[in-house]
């Protein structure tokens, strides 16, 4: 394993690590150093192990905030897949509906093509009574 030098709370570290974690080594170095220096006020009235102990806790309470979120992403997660579980379920309802709704269009389709057939038979049964009237009309008349 590789090493590298790096300074942490102004102290001269040497750290070993994997090749493929040397950038997380780094930036993790480069955030413990931007807390240090955001304590730099307190160098010189508290101990180095007060300003340690502050960071520690910040960076704990950072730890908690993101597990916190961790916890509302996989509830959210949760909650999007009963989503779409169900929205799959009243899709599939809805397929099932719109085939119930063609067979009825089908079957409207086919009496109404009936209706017209009669309508068109009536029509002619008419017409023929029509001319059978005024024939016997025609009849009586002379």
């Amino acid at each position: 394993m590789p090493d590298l030098e790096v300074t942490i709370f102004n102290q001269k570290l040497k750290l070993s690590y994997q090749a493929n974690e040397k950038q997380r080594l780094i930036d993790a170095v480069e955030i413990l150093n931007k807390n240090w220096n955001k304590y730099s006020d307190l160098y010189g009235k508290v101990s180095d192990f007060k300003i340690i102990a502050l960071i520690s806790l910040e960076l704990q309470d950072s730890i908690v905030d993101i597990q916190v979120l961790k916890n509302q992403i996989n509830k959210s997660n949760t909650k999007v897949e009963k989503l779409k579980n169900e929205i799959g379920v009243k899709s599939l309802e809805l397929k099932e509906n719109i085939g119930t709704i063609k067979k009825y269009e089908l079957e409207f389709n086919k009496n109404n093509n009936e209706i017209i057939k009669y309508e068109n038979i009536l029509k002619e049964l008419y017409e023929e009574l029509l001319e059978i009237k005024n024939k016997l009309l025609k009849k009586t008349h002379e």
